[in-house]
């Protein structure tokens, strides 16, 4: 059965990059020059409070030192030209970025020092508190059971009462009764039994109760957490399953149990990431000790059992208690516990012990603090397995005083320091700062900030030698002070300056001054930023509160703090007297990022995690409070608390959070959501020009990371939509959006396999793959969140529909021709892209999420799990998959689609398997998430469909299996713009399978021509648009290349098939199946005739190209298609086979001018060639030159021919210069490759033969040549170098030893007849008397300067010499005669003498070759010659006769 196959195009987007350990995705989805951040404009768009100028609230907001404000204004280049899903992905990609960036971190030096005023911000009133901008609200109260109050009637030692908010109960300790209420269940007499447990099997009273997690291993799985219960004399272990879907919870008793007899132990702590407990007691000192469990026991360890880690304890060291400063913090009466009174004045002996007041681990950084009675602050590493600490360190409160000193100015105002203690301490996570790392709540409600880690001091030194780490030491960051209820008196009557700097004084004395805290007995601190203080008064304990304003911070990374009391029990009689004695964190911090930047930007996060909550444990019951998110605040649209919040916040968080609140209302609020979306249309500022500023352009100092600000002079002419500043409600809008996804926008959608390894690259180790080749594990998303997703974009997509007229930028822009109103349009024109852009995506991401519902509903129906699916996938797709994220899914490209199809291709391959219709499966996921599933898509689907029928009939029914084909071949045509490689070649391969080879190469013909080609384009270039026509032009050039890609591609296939028809004619050609035999040559020929009989001038070309590719270039001469003259023209320019083969195409069909036309321009080419294969060319063409022509070619053929030869001649010349060369024993063999190289492929010119070879080397022979055939007229030069030439002869004559020598003449004749015939038939070059002269002097000057007869030539030497030359006996003849009449002496004495002999040789040798002189002069008269004279001349007498 055919299955669908993936696509290449996602397989393989770019070329597979794979090596024998890795695959590497092909899938390349970020840029990083799009990535970047660029940003518009950065200004305070904050619009003033309509309130009075002196309101406190905002007195202190204005007057902080200004600081550079987060700016959402997203740059984004290319703007109007970029599709729409990839301008919207790149506003909420670079959105979610900033929200990921800001505020920095919140405990950094720049938001919490106190250089400057020194004032700490906050926004309270003793009075009225915040109303309605109130933080935290009270959502539950929960009254505490009678059997609670029944238990503490009945103590008679020890109550305790605290909560467990992991297993949602809250707990009594009674004596030795531990009871747990569920508080969850409403209180019945009917369920008393489900919703208390109570443990009363110990025999002491219980002092304090833990619940830890278990250590991994040691217990059973069902066993998540453990009860540790702590007695007067021993430590127990409990354990205790708990199941959260149903709130319930069982208990077991191991027997696990250690002893601690006087150890008091009331004080635990766990290490998270070992879940390691460590404990103390107040019997102890200031010991710290760490209770080990197993399940196994030994002779020499029991199951339970305990170690002290800090030994004999840090006072048996260092005589704590002797230091001065310890005793420093003494309390007043009215803050006093029994531990609190002044013991300085009392003896030694009854001094109050030191011991252990909190434990508290940082789990992230891997230490242990402890809190002392004596406000003493140890800090102590913790590291697996050890037995001891080993690195350790302290901070006495006179430090910590002396510390606070020295930040302040005025050192008068902090002595309220003298009377205040640490109740509590607080860590501070690495995620949340690096800077500071512990919080100390004083009895004042004094905040102190330490981070680890100073700089080198002689304490320090003596700290490190008793073991304290550097690492360790603790030192003071800053303090920060509780507001203040005196308001400051601002005298009238000074001037503004005076009287703020006056006010702002007065403010920061009483904040250092304030008592509002005073006798606080509990603190801690929330992260972030959030500040829960417990004061206790005479009557009752007040609860308050301080949280950071996210908004202030986010927006202008400074730190304003909204305080107020709240209200504790609403239920109780104000005359009864309410204690807290615990504050517990119910969920998890609302953080947004993992990191200090980011982390506090609770506006961020408030979409994808629910809302701060703390339960305040009274002793009236459970009050639940929980943080105000904006919505909530803003939720009855009133326009006073409006303002303020746009104050704080900006314009785009409230368009943000307003077009939530138009989304989130039901019905039964209409008139809200009404206002909602009025206040969301109108407020803030519109879609307007920016204009440049050089106060926009400056960097501050507190910008974000890679913030490069755009500012674009703004153009009154002509301003483009690259000069727009969208609305704040379009940021607004796409804040939204990026802070629904934001827990997924950048996260992977599919899960590797626990198995699989995966690099940082992306890269899969092969290594890690099973025998399945799976790699997909499942979705990196639950249906639940995909439901609520989909949801919330369907009811934003109803808000546009349903708003478009009423919000600037929905609709279609209108155009007027007015120019006064051609910036207007600009600006809505810039609105409506970008809108329309965020719109496109809504539907985008709806249908992405829409796939991935598919997927799971695909599982969750025929009961399957991811691996039926992927099963179908290759591991390049699974890959390219497991890259995926889901900004890349919800707003994808071209690629990553493909990708899904090969996807939705399993899902239909799986539906294939179990009998499902592929029409009713296409259609269903066309109609769900139809950007994945096409129309094109549905036509491929059955076009598969049709070759899956046809491979299933086989050759059954021809006739049938024919049809079927047919119909899938016009299915493919149909959806051709659609089709992948991989769709199309294993088409291919089924038909072929089925020897449908004509249909397969007609189909893949069919498809390329119909790819696209690339229109021209004309840019205008003084046009405003020019930018614009630019990037169109770019990106169809782009397609373009595309398209020709994918032709080739095809093109490919069609070899392919040709090549396996032309094979398989061949195999059968051996079975002797003459049957066979011809029905294959005759589908052979059919599919060879389709392919020449192609209009693709395209697929012609590449068609010419594979058969020489192939090696069959005969096969080419033989072509006589429209394209074949044309490609080889084209491609002779830069090919040599080509232009080989274009004359040898011109000859056959007795084109002889143009065959050589071509090779003349092949011998001047510049191919490589050497000169050989020139001179062959040039020779072939002169061939040519004499084969018959057309009369009306004749001309041209012989100006062809005299082109050829005088070329031919330089190149002969040119020859014999690079053989003596080479030949030349002077010249080295560097020199002769330089040579070689240079005369050994292009023919040079006539003069650089000259300057550059013969005449510097010495050739004169070859320069005399180059004379004749450069037809050089000048005759001294002439002699000069024959004069030239037989001085070399003589000289290396002369240097030669006499033995190995040859006769001079002898030498002479050699070199003399080498060039004499290429020179004899001209006269001014070949000078016969002054030739003779030349030659005769130089034999006789050797025989006179050796006396060797020998060196004597024979008679008739001469006359040989110049005969053998190409000169006649008549012209030789009259030459000799003419010198014998000039009798020239001047040669040598005797040369006339010479010349007669030699005139008789040469008479006597004409005689003889010379039938006519024969008959005229009679044999006798010759014989009887011996001696020639002028008288006895026997030819001097027959001038006049013809001879």
């Amino acid at each position: 059965m055919l299955l669908l196959t993936a696509s290449k195009n996602s397989s393989q987007l770019g070329q597979t990059s794979t090596d024998s350990k890795f695959i590497a995705p092909t899938l390349h989805l970020s840029d990083a020059a799009f990535d970047g951040l660029q940003f518009q404009e950065q200004g305070n768009n904050m619009v003033d409070s309509s309130k009075d100028s002196s309101s406190r609230r905002y007195f202190t907001f204005r007057n902080m030192e200004a600081s550079s404000e987060v700016n959402y204004k997203i740059h984004v280049s290319n703007f109007a030209n970029l599709p729409p899903l990839k301008l919207a992905s790149k506003y909420i990609s670079d959105l979610t970025k900033v929200d990921s960036m800001t505020p920095s971190d919140i405990y950094s030096d720049e938001h919490i020092n106190k250089s400057g005023a020194g004032l700490d911000h906050y926004f309270f009133d003793y009075e009225k508190g915040l109303g309605e901008l109130s933080r935290f609200e009270k959502i539950k109260q929960l009254d505490l059971p009678n059997k609670f109050f029944e238990e503490y009637n009945s103590t008679e030692c020890i109550t305790k009462i605290g909560m467990f908010p992991e297993i949602s109960r809250a707990w009594i300790i009674v004596d030795n009764k531990l009871t747990l209420w569920n508080y969850k269940l409403p209180q019945s007499s009917f369920n008393e039994s489900a919703q208390f447990f109570t443990i009363d099997q110990l025999k002491h009273s219980i002092l304090t109760a833990k619940l830890v997690k278990p250590r991994e291993g040691v217990f059973v799985k069902e066993v998540n957490y453990l009860l540790i219960i702590s007695t007067v004399t021993d430590i127990h272990i409990f354990l205790i399953e708990y199941n959260e879907s149903t709130n319930s919870l069982e208990v077991f008793n191991p027997n696990l149990s250690v002893s601690t007899q006087g150890l008091i132990v009331n004080k635990f702590a766990v290490h998270l990431k070992t879940n390691e407990i460590y404990f103390s007691g107040e019997g102890n000192g200031v010991n710290v000790w760490r209770l080990e469990y197993t399940n196994k026991s030994s002779f020499i360890k029991n199951k339970c059992d305990k170690t002290c880690l800090t030994k004999s304890g840090i006072s048996s060291v260092l005589p704590i208690s002797k230091i001065s400063g310890f005793d420093f913090f003494s309390t007043d009466s009215s803050s006093n516990t029994n531990t609190n009174n002044n013991n300085t004045n009392k003896p030694e002996n009854q001094k109050v012990q030191e011991f252990i007041s909190q434990l508290v681990v940082d789990s992230e950084r891997d230490v242990l603090y402890t809190l002392s009675n004596k406000s003493c602050i140890r800090a102590y590493k913790l590291s697996k397995g050890q037995e001891q600490f080993t690195q350790h360190s302290h901070i006495s409160p006179s430090e910590i005083f002396k510390a606070i000193a020295s930040l302040f100015v005025n050192s008068q105002n902090i002595k309220a320091f003298l009377k205040f203690r640490i109740m509590t301490i607080t860590t501070v996570s690495a995620e949340e700062s690096s800077n500071v790392q512990l919080v100390a709540v004083t009895n004042y409600g004094f905040r102190i900030f330490f981070k680890l880690g100073s700089s080198a001091s002689f304490s320090s030194y003596f700290l490190k030698s008793l073991g304290t780490s550097y690492g360790l030491k603790m030192s003071v960051v800053t303090v920060k002070f509780p507001p203040s209820k005196d308001l400051p008196q601002a005298n009238p009557e000074l001037d503004s300056f005076t009287r703020n700097k006056q006010y702002l004084s007065q403010m920061v004395l009483n904040q250092q001054q304030s008592t509002l805290l005073q006798n606080t007995k509990l603190g801690k601190v929330i992260s972030p930023g959030v500040f829960i203080c417990v004061k206790r008064t005479k009557g009752s304990d007040k609860l308050y509160v301080s949280t950071t304003n996210y908004g202030i911070l986010k927006k202008t990374n400074k730190v304003v703090e909204d305080a107020e009391f709240l209200n504790i029990n609403d239920r109780v009689d104000e005359n009864s007297a309410i204690f807290i004695h615990d504050i517990v964190q119910l969920t998890p911090s609302m953080n947004a990022t993992n990191t200090p930047n980011g982390y506090a930007n609770i506006l961020a996060s408030q979409y994808t995690k629910a809302p701060l909550q703390f339960a305040v444990l009274t002793n009236f019951g459970i009050s639940i409070y929980q943080y105000r998110t904006p919505d909530r605040i803003l939720k009855a649209c009133n326009e006073e608390v409006l303002e303020v919040f746009i104050g704080e916040n900006g314009f785009e968080e409230a368009c943000s959070s307003l077009l939530y609140l138009a989304c989130s209302y039901g019905n039964s609020t209409e008139l809200y959501k009404q206002q909602a979306k009025f206040y969301f249309a109108t407020l803030g500022n519109n879609a307007r020009l920016l204009e440049y500023s050089p106060a926009s352009a400056q960097v501050g100092e507190h910008t974000l990371p890679y913030n490069q600000m755009v500012n674009i002079a703004k153009n009154d002419s002509h301003p483009t939509v690259e000069q727009v500043v969208l609305s704040d409600r379009f940021y607004g809008t796409c804040m939204l959006i990026s802070r629904i996804f934001r827990d997924y926008w950048n996260s992977k959608v599919f899960i590797p396999l626990p198995h699989i390894k995966i690099d940082s690259n992306g890269r899969l180790e092969l290594s890690s793959v099973s025998d399945d080749n799976l790699l997909i594990k499942g979705l990196g998303i639950n249906k639940k969140e995909i439901e609520f997703f989909i949801g919330s974009i369907i009811v934003l997509i109803e808000f546009f529909v349903e708003s478009g007229s009423k919000i600037q930028g929905l609709n279609t822009p209108n155009y007027s021709s007015d120019p006064n109103k051609f910036a207007a349009e600009v600006c809505i024109r810039a609105e409506h892209i970008a809108f329309t852009s965020v719109l496109k995506s809504l539907g985008a991401i709806k249908e992405g999420l829409s796939f991935l519902m598919v997927l799971i509903e695909e599982m969750e129906t025929n009961e399957t799990n991811f691996s039926d699916i992927m099963k179908f996938l290759s591991l390049n797709i699974q890959v390219n998959l497991l890259q995926l994220t889901f900004k890349d899914l919800l707003l994808p490209g071209r690629d990553v689609r493909n990708l899904i199809k090969d996807l939705l291709s399993s899902i239909i391959n799986k539906n294939i398997l179990k009998g499902g219709s592929i029409d009713l499966i296409a259609s269903s996921l066309k109609g769900r998430c139809g950007s994945f599933c096409s129309a094109d898509d549905v036509y491929i689907f059955k076009a598969i469909e049709n070759l899956n029928r046809a491979k299933n009939i086989g050759n059954r029914d021809n006739e049938l299996k024919i049809k079927f084909l047919k119909n899938a071949v016009e299915l493919f045509e149909k959806a051709y713009d659609s089709l992948t490689l991989e769709n199309i070649e294993n088409s291919i391969n089924i038909m072929l399978d089925l020897e449908f080879y004509t249909g397969a190469v007609d189909l893949l013909l069919k498809l390329a021509l119909k790819i696209g080609t690339l229109p021209a384009i004309v840019l205008p270039v003084n046009s405003e648009l020019f930018n614009g026509d630019l990037q169109k032009s770019s990106n169809a050039i782009t397609k373009a290349n595309e398209n020709a890609k994918k032709k080739k591609q095809l093109y490919d296939m069609v070899f392919n098939i040709l090549v396996r028809v032309d094979v398989k004619t061949i195999q059968v050609h051996e079975t002797h199946n003459q049957l066979r035999i011809n029905e294959l040559v005759e589908i052979r020929d059919t599919v060879y005739q389709i392919c020449f009989a192609s209009n693709d001038r395209a697929f012609q070309y590449d068609f010419y190209q594979w058969f020489m590719n192939q090696g069959a270039n005969e096969r080419l001469l033989d072509i006589n298609t429209p394209f074949i003259l044309p490609f080889l023209e084209e491609k002779a320019q830069k090919d040599l086979i080509c232009s080989d083969l274009l004359w040898l195409y011109h000859a056959k069909r007795e084109n002889y001018f143009a065959a050589g036309q071509i090779l003349y321009s092949l011998a001047v080419s510049e191919f490589h060639l050497t000169l050989d294969r020139r001179v062959e060319y040039m020779s072939r063409a002169n061939g040519f030159c004499n084969c018959t022509c057309p009369p009306n070619l004749r001309q041209k053929m012989i100006q062809l021919s005299t082109q050829l030869q005088e070329l031919l001649d330089v190149a002969s010349l040119q020859l014999d210069i690079l053989t003596t060369i080479r030949n030349d024993s002077r010249i080295s063999v560097e020199n002769k490759k330089l040579a070689e190289n240079a005369l050994g492929f292009k023919v040079l010119g006539i003069s650089e033969l000259f300057n550059d070879y013969t005449d510097p080397l010495g050739y004169y022979a070859l320069s005399l040549l180059v004379f004749k055939i450069s037809d050089y007229k000048n005759s001294d030069e002439i002699l000069k170098r024959w004069t030239l030439l037989f001085e070399k002869i003589y000289h290396k004559f002369v240097s030669m030893e006499a033995g190995s020598r040859d006769a001079l003449y002898v030498s002479i004749e050699k070199i003399f007849h080498s060039i004499s015939p290429k020179l004899s038939s001209s006269d001014l070059i070949f000078p016969i008397d002054e030739l003779i002269k030349m030659i005769a002097k130089t034999i006789h000057e050797a025989e006179a300067e050796t006396k060797d007869p020998q060196q004597k030539p024979p008679q008739g030497y001469l006359i040989e010499l110049f005969i053998k030359s190409g000169i006649n006996y008549d012209k030789l003849y009259h030459v000799i005669k003419s010198l014998i009449e000039q009798n020239a002496y001047e040669v040598y004495p005797k040369f006339t003498d010479y010349l007669k002999k030699e005139m008789l040789y040469l008479i006597q040798q004409w005689y003889k070759t010379d039938k006519m002189l024969r008959e005229l002069i009679s044999g006798d008269k010759i014989r009887g010659l011996t001696s020639y004279s002028l008288e006895s001349d026997p030819i001097l007498g027959l001038e006049g006769h013809n001879i």
